[in-house]
């Protein structure tokens, strides 16, 4: 008896970290960056899975209780970080701590899937203060990173035959 309440209290532990458990697929990797909107990637003030540079940290946890939490405690300011998954993908959160407030001041948002958003499009919306690293590979495709002020994207290619680069991450805020 002792065997089979044993047997099945570890079942119940593996249980939740076994893959039948994670269906977690990306189903909204749509960007939608324009010209009414480029500015506020620019100035990092647009909300990624509606959370936007500013926030409270507690508005987070209300939303996505499992976080993981890790800090930072170099000299004269304290980070705190926050990480989590989101129906479309991988989150990490950078919380400025002032006394017993945290504030989100950085947002990396990891996509399960490209996103529609192109290289070329991207830098043409993004204008002229835009920094571009265009790396190409025959054996995974490649990858490019841009940068415009407080808004930064790493671009990949779906397979190393494919001719466009797309979104799959996007930074906000100031390092």
């Amino acid at each position: 008896m002792k065997k089979c309440l044993l047997m099945i209290v570890m079942t119940l532990m593996v249980l939740p970290f076994s893959p039948f458990a994670e269906a977690n697929a990306a189903t909204n990797n749509q960007l939608d960056i324009n010209e009414d909107n480029v500015q506020t990637y620019k100035d990092g003030t647009v909300a990624i899975e509606d959370i936007k540079i500013g926030d409270k940290i507690s508005k987070i946890k209300s939303k996505y209780p499992n976080v993981m939490f890790s800090y930072s405690d170099d000299s004269n300011d304290r980070e705190n970080y926050y990480e989590f998954n989101t129906d479309n993908g991988h989150m990490i959160i950078t919380a400025k701590v002032q006394g017993n407030k945290e504030t989100v001041k950085r947002i990396t948002m990891v996509y399960d899937d490209l996103t529609n958003v192109n290289l070329d499009s991207l830098v043409s919306l993004l204008g002229d203060n835009t920094t571009k690293r265009v790396q190409n590979n025959k054996y995974t495709g490649g990858y490019a990173y841009v940068n415009n002020e407080q808004a930064h994207f790493q671009l990949s290619k779906a397979t190393p035959n494919s001719k466009q680069f797309k979104v799959y991450r996007i930074d906000l805020g100031k390092y």
